[in-house]
């Protein structure tokens, strides 16, 4: 019973990486929709790597990671061995 409440323990944690990644994401989002709508920022004069860019692609990666994570915690509770 022990292993399986580790595993359980991994899908709460890859849940927990998904949703900070998640959020970053839609604060980089908002910042953008921001910086482009409301500040009225010049898209010619932004790069890839402005500060929203890399909250948004730092925030994509981290749900990645955090799937991933579930998948493997997944593994281990349908299987009840730890991964």
């Amino acid at each position: 019973m022990e292993v399986r409440q580790e595993a359980w323990r991994r899908l709460g944690t890859a849940f927990g990486v998904m949703t900070i990644g998640f959020g970053a994401a839609v604060a980089g989002l908002g910042g953008d929709f921001y910086e482009h709508e409301i500040a009225g920022f010049s898209p010619a004069l932004e790069s890839m790597l402005a500060p929203v860019h890399l909250l948004i692609f730092g925030g994509i990666a981290l749900f990645g990671l955090g799937l991933l994570l579930g998948l493997r915690g997944y593994r281990a509770v349908r299987s009840g061995l730890a991964a």
